[in-house]
């Protein structure tokens, strides 16, 4: 549903007909076949081998001939499209892939082995949740996988700053506790704090799990993450104290949306502070 409200079809049906009535073009030969054919070893045998049975190559084959044969996930202009274009038309496939996900009866990551593209929402999985279950305690996990399971909570990884790289012990934004309303408040400070680069911050994410220097009364107690809502859920605009963009066009990965974040005094709940292998009690108790 989230997908479905901030990124439509960008391909409509009239274009999609099209693109099928077109098929696939024939495949040149690739200098590759005389090689594979000189093998002293059966190829077929390998592929199985490196799939892990002849069932699972069946099975990969099924679900590759299936995502190419969907028009949505044809790259014949991928090469000549603007970094705007190439993230719309990525998070195209993502929202198709969750799709199909769902009307094949197929595991999401499964049908993601076999979309040979780049996603700018591969952070979801690849760094935002294996963050959560490996930082967040049990009790914290049992609410927030759901949400992020279902890509109702899109999240990045926001712990790179303009003037730090991945220096962790100079970085610079602060998580305050406010005792009096048991909460914690994040902030920017200097210019060089501002979270650059993060992957999904710029245009995808509403939640970024953000790494900032623990302060309780006159104690620094080091760096610690914390889950922060940077987007409304309904709206997708930032949330009051949050300034957040795109980096614009880069080298490469044009299709991921690095972005940076700052944050004027955002205050969250204590809770959202990852507390498996440390906890902040009610009324600053740090252990």
């Amino acid at each position: 549903a989230y997908f479905q409200r901030f990124w439509p079809p960008i391909f409509s049906d009239r274009f999609v007909g099209a693109m099928a009535a077109l098929g696939s073009p024939p495949l040149a030969a690739s200098p590759l076949d005389g090689e594979r054919a000189r093998a002293s070893f059966d190829v077929r045998q390998l592929t199985h081998l490196l799939d892990g049975g002849p069932l699972r190559t069946e099975h990969r084959e099924r679900l590759e001939a299936i995502v190419e044969a969907d028009p949505v996930f044809a790259n014949a202009d991928v090469h000549v499209l603007g970094h705007p274009e190439r993230y719309r038309r990525a998070m195209q496939k993502q929202r198709r892939l969750v799709e199909m996900s769902r009307e094949l009866g197929v595991p999401e990551q499964a049908l993601r082995a076999v979309v040979h593209d780049e996603l700018g929402t591969d952070l979801q999985r690849l760094m935002f949740i294996p963050n959560i279950r490996a930082t967040f305690s049990d009790e914290q996990q049992a609410h927030w996988l759901p949400k992020a399971e279902a890509w109702e909570v899109i999240g990045c990884y926001a712990q790179t700053e303009l003037g730090h790289g991945s220096n962790i012990r100079g970085l610079e934004t602060t998580a305050t506790y406010l005792p009096g309303t048991d909460e914690i408040e994040l902030h920017s400070p200097t210019v060089t704090s501002t979270k650059w680069w993060p992957g999904a911050l710029g245009r995808t994410a509403n939640h970024a799990i953000v790494y900032a220097r623990l302060l309780v009364g006159d104690r620094d107690l080091g760096i610690h993450n914390f889950m922060v809502q940077i987007r409304d859920l309904d709206s997708h605009r930032p949330l009051p104290g949050v300034v957040v963009g795109d980096i614009g066009p880069k080298i490469g990965y044009n299709s991921q949306d690095n972005g940076f974040v700052r944050l004027d005094r955002v205050r969250i709940p204590r809770t959202n502070m990852a507390m498996r292998g440390a906890t902040l009690r009610q009324g600053g108790e740090y252990e």
